[in-house]
């Protein structure tokens, strides 16, 4: 057996595999250099739930009731609020009713290791950007 072509083979196969996985828009955004769902699954699912339900395993612990993120629109007459989402993700958005923050400020958060530049601003945008485009993906009607 030749191991090299065996191995690209194997690897093809794989990419394939993966990507026809992948095929829902939702699974990864080719669009831009940050997945929206991906983002979601490492920072936001763990107290909004994998179905962004407000359901995480952390929500439980939490002193307030975790958003229903898929509410969204429908708590906003039927239109998705991208600038009022991307300011609440980002922390740039006050709620004063809901107290004191739960939600880390992801804008913040993203920035890293890489320091308070022009390209880590832009890369932590466009991460939240990508959380955003995501979100709104995840809207359904209000229940009857």
């Amino acid at each position: 057996m030749n191991t090299p072509r065996f191995a690209t083979a194997s690897l093809t196969v794989l990419m394939v595999i993966t990507l026809a996985a992948c095929a829902d828009e939702m699974c990864v955004s080719f669009s831009g250099r940050h997945s929206g769902a991906i983002l979601f699954q490492l920072h936001c699912a763990s107290c909004h739930g994998d179905d962004a339900r407000g359901n995480g395993p952390v929500a439980e612990f939490i002193n307030v009731k975790v958003p229903d993120l898929t509410q969204i629109s429908a708590a906003h007459g039927g239109q998705f609020p991208d600038e009022e989402v991307f300011r609440i993700i980002d922390g740039q958005a006050e709620i004063p009713a809901h107290g004191t923050r739960h939600m880390p400020v992801w804008g913040y958060e993203f920035f890293g290791q890489q320091g308070d530049d022009e390209r880590a601003h832009g890369e932590a945008t466009e991460k939240v950007k990508a959380l955003v485009s995501y979100v709104r993906k995840l809207q359904r009607p209000a229940p009857d």
